[in-house]
């Protein structure tokens, strides 16, 4: 065997140990904070949250981000992993003025005015 390809099939190894190793960690955080966001930045962030409800129950992945066109927008989308009830995953565009104020929610993709 190549001496690249095994080196590289120990690092993917290594990766998938070191996810296997991370797992009962990042469940205990998310057990207990009932979120873990990476990125500190309203307009660019990864949230994953628990959706602990009556009727549904599972995990949630909001990723933000802004976008170019229309100037001042960002966009968020909303994804749901449910092992009791359904989430419907959603995309939005917020659009701000100059001191932060909302001034348009629209349903769906960011589009240029």
């Amino acid at each position: 065997m190549n001496r690249w390809l095994r080196r590289f099939l120990y690092l993917l190894l290594l990766l998938f140990w070191l996810a296997v190793m991370l797992f009962p960690a990042i469940s205990f955080v998310l057990a207990t904070r009932q979120q873990i966001q990476l990125g500190s930045s309203p307009d660019r962030h990864l949230r994953l949250f628990l959706v602990s409800e009556p009727a549904t129950q599972g995990l949630g992945l909001e990723r933000t981000r802004p976008v170019s066109e229309p100037a001042n927008c960002t966009q968020t989308t909303v994804n749901y992993l449910m092992w009791q009830g359904e989430g419907e995953s959603t995309t939005y565009c917020q659009c701000y003025n100059e001191s932060g104020g909302v001034i348009s929610t629209n349903q769906g993709a960011c589009a240029p005015p």
